[in-house]
């Protein structure tokens, strides 16, 4: 799986496909980009709408001020939000924060106490 001097890392990656595209076909054609970039795909899984990690920042789509998740699993996501109320959400009503990725909202997320 891994050789001398390699390790393993898992990059998330989320797409915006046609409504028509299957998540494990645009996860199959991810994989061959990387292949195709000398990159050893080890796994590739489609998932249906945004999947967040623990700590990371969402928007919902419904709008409205970005939530901190908590906990992901199959059902959903469990997200607090600035008052420190929790809520779950299916994976497909959830979208990146566009403020994290250019750091923005770092000062926000030291602010949300548990």
């Amino acid at each position: 799986m891994t050789g001398p001097g390699e390790r393993l890392v898992t990059v998330g990656l989320t797409l915006a496909v046609p409504a028509e595209a299957d998540a494990e076909a645009a996860a199959g054609l991810v994989a061959a980009a990387a292949v195709s970039t000398a990159l050893e795909v080890v796994s590739a899984a489609g998932v249906e709408g945004h999947l967040p990690v623990p700590g990371s920042l969402v928007v919902r789509r419904s709008g409205g001020l970005p939530w901190r998740v908590e906990a992901v699993d199959e059902a959903g996501g469990t997200l607090r939000d600035l008052t420190g109320d929790l809520v779950r959400a299916p994976l497909t009503s959830l979208a990146p924060d566009p403020l994290q990725n250019a750091g923005a909202a770092t000062a926000a997320v030291g602010n949300w106490e548990k």
